[in-house]
């Protein structure tokens, strides 16, 4: 990023309580349909044909019983591939687990991860790698987001949450992915609690139904886009790990995702081991942008509205929310090219992109200093980098002499979109700022939406060049003013 000056958000995926195959030979282990196979908790004993040690601790209170469906497959799986099984439980001996193959297959791969259907998990929601991957690692590279895998309920996001805060990670950001029943049973407290959301299909799948899968779905990103929260879904583009070209049923998928709301699409297989990683990246965000020329922006407004209650006399709406859903409107009804968003900690920017405007929204994060009698924590850099998981969502950084009132911040935002071609001159913006008094002399401001034509705010004598299309950090010297 610094070599760069490309903003980029960093997460930490954790591992959870997953379970995985334990002592596992150099060579593949051969299954054949038919076969008994052997789950054991007893971690001494070696992986082989005939058994298995997985790393949970005992298989009390699982619900594990005869007629129980298992997966293991290798980490990512596409389920295209012939190195997963799927078991059927014969018998539960205590900690051991007697099934039967339903499928032949070569068990393969950087590791082995096992799915038991409606099994309750009581593990740790952060194993001790996860403990210390966050305060090593995750302490020292100032991480944006930790991507909370299992998340069961909404307490285990207030763990994480706990541990961030005791090394000093208190502007991280806490992703909640949803992977099991347990999950998605309480996916209304996930969602209120966690900071963004990520829908795991690959793990989901195995213990949903399959034609319950499209409801799951449509559901949670509904909840998120009623919240707010941004959604990401994985599981996109199986076939482009070892093809180059999506099936038509996948490039489809991926335009119903856009369509139905989600903020972005996370890639697995298909960039960890896939043969054409770069080709894939490309494919989707060119199906994606199409897709996006598609939504239907105005009744997507309307169904928020309708939903808070704005068309009744009584509306559920702050005055946050209704200074951003006014911005959002304006622009659609003057054609704005461009959405202008000032924040400081990022709340404007996420209930803005809440709307979804046809338009682009710059944000310009405006870095502010505080304290809390301790020490002094500088807000901005990991504010732009977090806003660049809302949807439409363009974040730059200003000066911090430029965001003080009678600051030429507008002027320079103006310029920049300018420059990277996001307006021309003649062309309507929206400016939009909620309120924010009483905390800094940062955007101090009781909140405004201001509508704007380009030219009408020029920096008289000058023009500017940035260092690159979408960071701008630092002294305003380093935008390289030149005289006319």
């Amino acid at each position: 990023m610094r070599n760069t000056k490309r903003l980029c958000c960093t997460m930490l995926d954790t591992m959870g309580p997953e379970i995985i195959v334990l002592n596992r030979p150099e060579a593949p282990i051969s299954l054949t349909a038919g076969d008994t196979l052997t789950l054991t908790c007893n971690k001494s004993v070696a992986a082989s044909a005939t058994v298995l040690p997985i790393s949970y601790p005992s298989l009390a209170g699982t619900g594990l019983a005869p007629g129980s469906q298992v997966f293991v497959g290798q980490y990512l799986f596409t389920g295209s591939e012939t190195s997963s099984v799927y078991l059927t439980v014969q018998e539960v001996r205590g900690d051991e687990a007697v099934c039967t193959c339903n499928n032949t297959c070569i068990l393969e791969g950087l590791a082995l991860t096992v799915h038991i259907a409606h099994m309750r998990n009581e593990a740790p929601i952060l194993s001790d790698s996860d403990m210390s991957a966050i305060r090593q690692w995750g302490a020292a590279n100032k991480i944006d987001y930790v991507c909370l895998s299992f998340t069961r309920n909404a307490a285990d996001i207030g763990v994480v949450r706990a541990v961030l805060d005791s090394c000093g990670l208190e502007q991280t950001r806490v992703m909640a992915k949803i992977e099991n029943l347990e999950g998605l049973v309480h996916a209304g407290d996930i969602v209120d609690a966690a900071d963004a959301v990520l829908l795991s299909r690959g793990n989901l799948g195995i213990c949903l139904d399959a034609e319950k899968m499209f409801l799951a779905q449509k559901k949670l990103l509904r909840a998120c886009n009623l919240a707010g929260k941004p959604v990401m879904v994985t599981r996109v583009v199986d076939t482009m790990t070892d093809a180059p070209r999506p099936t038509r049923a996948e490039a489809t998928d991926v335009a119903n995702l856009v369509l139905d709301g989600a903020d972005g699409i996370l890639l697995g297989s298909e960039t960890f081991r896939g043969k054409y990683a770069v080709s894939t990246v490309k494919t989707v965000c060119a199906i994606c942008k199409q897709a996006e020329l598609c939504f239907d922006n105005q009744s997507y407004y309307r169904s928020l509205m309708e939903y808070f209650g704005c068309y009744t006399l009584h509306p559920n709406l702050g005055k946050r929310e209704a200074l951003a859903s006014s911005a959002v409107r304006a622009a659609a009804k003057i054609n704005a090219a461009l959405i202008i968003v000032f924040t400081v900690t990022g709340q404007t920017a996420r209930l803005v992109a809440k709307y979804k405007p046809a338009c682009p929204i710059l944000t310009v994060v405006c870095p502010d200093i505080k304290s809390d009698g301790l020490k002094w924590t500088l807000l901005g850099e990991v504010q732009a980098r977090q806003c660049m998981l809302y949807r439409g969502v363009l974040p730059i950084m200003a000066d911090p002499d430029f965001s003080l009132p009678g600051g030429a911040i507008l002027d320079y935002a103006i310029a920049y979109a300018k420059q990277v071609g996001m307006v021309r001159s003649g062309d309507k913006v929206v400016v939009s700022q909620c309120p924010r008094t009483g905390y800094s002399d940062v955007m101090e401001e009781a909140g405004v939406v201001k509508l704007i034509t380009v030219d009408d705010h020029v920096i008289p004598g000058s023009a500017m060049t940035f260092n690159h299309p979408l960071f701008v950090i630092g002294s305003m010297e380093t935008l390289n003013k030149q005289n006319d």
